[in-house]
Parts: structure tokens; sequence; C-alpha cells
């Protein structure tokens, strides 16, 4: 197996569902080999990975046509990265630079969107919002459709 798998339950009839999906899937990935089951409580919903996709492929492909969507992402997630520390409130799981030993010159690692907590998730799509705002970028329906949903959200 080397795709990682989630299944979120939220009450017992969920959990009960979970656990007979975790033996079904779980007995097939161990005919491969040995598999790992980790337990742990939601940070925030993996869909927010899908809503930041959907600005950035605004941006991506209004303003920076000539790159590919990973490396216009990698320098949002990184100006975002730094806006933050700069604010006085760096992200729980920000990158790092790592030196490499053959080409003698360091390599960053930028934070990962999955590892965004909830208010880091949210102010980030409050900073992509601001950024397609000074490059002059025309929202699609779903990035408006985004935004508009973590406003109502915030405004709750």
């Amino acid at each position: 197996m080397s795709k990682e798998l989630t299944f979120r339950a939220a009450d017992i009839g969920e959990f009960q569902t979970a656990k007979a999906w975790l033996e079904r899937v779980g007995g097939k990935g161990l005919e491969a080999g040995a598999i790992e089951i980790v337990l742990r409580r939601p940070g925030r919903e993996i869909s927010q990975n899908a809503k930041f996709h959907a600005m950035i492929s605004d941006i991506h492909h209004q303003a920076f046509r000539g790159y590919s969507f990973d490396g216009v992402k990698a320098v949002l997630v990184n100006q975002f990265a730094t806006e933050m520390e700069e604010a006085g409130t760096p992200l729980a799981n920000p990158g790092e630079r790592v030196w490499d030993w053959r080409s003698k010159e360091p390599v960053y690692v930028r934070p990962t969107t999955t590892k965004f907590r909830k208010a880091e998730a949210g102010a980030f799509i409050e900073f992509l919002y601001a950024a397609g705002t000074d490059l002059d970028i025309q929202w699609s329906e779903p990035a408006l459709a985004v935004y508009e949903e973590y406003r109502e959200a915030q405004a709750a």
C-alpha cells in the first residue's frame, strides 16, 4: 500500500462502518506486506486542500501559466509561511532548510498544506484571496464559493 487511506468517524455508527472498512482494506493491504494503522483526532477537513487548489488554480492560470501548478503553489505557501512568521504567528509545522552536502547549497522543504491547523487553513484562504486580488485575478465560481463559505464560517 503506497497510498495513505483515511476514514473519518464522528459517531458510533460511523465507527462500526470504519471497523468493517479497516478489516476489508487492511486485510487486502497485508497481502503486500506490513501496514501501519494510525488513530488520531481530525485537525481540519481534508477537503480544505481541494478548496485551496481552486483558488491556487485561478492564480496559476491567470497570472503564472509559464510555471507548473505545483511551483505556483510552493511559492504561495512559502510567501504565506513567511508572512505568518513576520506577524509573530509562525506555522505550527513550518518548512525547513536542509543542507545538501553534495551541491553545497541549502534546499528548502516547504510547509505542507495538509498539516495546516484550522486557523492556519483559514488564514491561508484569506492570504490567497488577498494575493489574487493584488494580481487582478478574476475568481472562478469554485474559488468564489470557497471564499464565501470561509467568510460565512467566520461570521458564525
